[in-house]
């Protein structure tokens, strides 16, 4: 039998291997724990910095792709319209004062409208307009240049209750439905183009369609382009989901859709995730 002092013992040393076993698991836990947050504190930070890289990359390719309309639109618009001036001034006869006056007359609209034209395209040249800009007015400034082409018809409809959206966000959706709507007028052969931007309670709703040519999607995805694979991952960048829907000669139609939770200006994580 054992004695007293044994029993003690026993229980001392089961005590001790306990603790010692309580200690050794929760340095274990600790250190784990350590590393799990360290680990997700750099993939936080990888994720942030791949995000402003991506929002410095939007920016610019928005940059270059409005300096490209602004070109478009001074060459074929404010230039012909100058033109038109030039040729009313060289062709004035000032002995038939009647048509002076109105060729005069003619001459000074046309140049009002030029002038107006550039004011409106100054604006696009400031680095702050996108930002003081709602989606809706950078939509239509897109579709008013591609309406000004002469080539196709171009609606935008906007639904629901407009709410705030971050401006990072905001930038990636537009130049998402900039690059789309490049996408369309470049391979669609579409006569109408419709963008659809519907303020859900849940989430916002982007769609643009076309009555182009369409295509096969499933064949498409084997030899995804550069322009799709863009699409895709910048939605991604902003947790919103993308996708397309067409068939040969029934058009295209592009979905693009982000929970509110993401977008709203109460929301400044980025969504991206490896």
């Amino acid at each position: 039998m054992r004695g007293p002092a044994q029993e003690i013992l026993i229980v001392i040393g089961a005590g001790t291997v306990l603790l010692f076993a309580l200690a050794v698991f929760i340095f274990v836990f600790m250190v784990l724990y350590q590393k799990k947050r360290f680990t997700h504190l750099l993939e936080k930070s990888a994720m942030e910095e791949e995000f402003n890289r991506e929002i410095l990359h939007s920016k610019l390719e928005v940059q270059e792709q409005t300096f490209l309309m602004i070109s478009q639109e001074i060459h074929d618009n404010i230039g012909q319209i100058l033109s038109l001036v030039r040729l009313n001034i060289s062709t004035l006869d000032l002995k038939n004062e009647r048509k002076a006056e109105t060729k005069i007359a003619t001459s000074k609209e046309l140049i009002d409208q030029a002038i107006q034209d550039l004011r409106d395209l100054s604006k696009q040249l400031n680095s702050e307009y996108l930002n003081h800009q709602s989606l809706p007015a950078l939509l239509q400034f897109q579709l008013d240049l591609v309406q000004k082409s002469g080539i196709h018809q171009v609606n935008l409809q906007v639904r629901g209750q407009e709410y705030a959206i971050q401006q990072d966000k905001k930038l990636v959706i537009f130049r998402i439905a900039q690059e789309a709507l490049n996408n369309t007028i470049k391979h669609a052969g579409s006569a109408n183009l419709e963008v659809i931007l519907d303020y859900l309670p849940e989430k916002l709703f982007l769609c643009i369609k076309d009555d182009g040519i369409g295509f096969n999607p499933q064949l498409a995805e084997s030899s995804q382009g550069t322009g799709t694979f863009n699409l895709q991952y910048r939605a991604k960048l902003i947790g919103a989901s993308y996708s397309i829907k067409s068939e040969p000669s029934q058009g295209t139609q592009i979905n693009l859709e982000i929970p509110k939770t993401q977008i709203t200006i109460y929301d400044n994580t980025p969504a991206l995730k490896s």
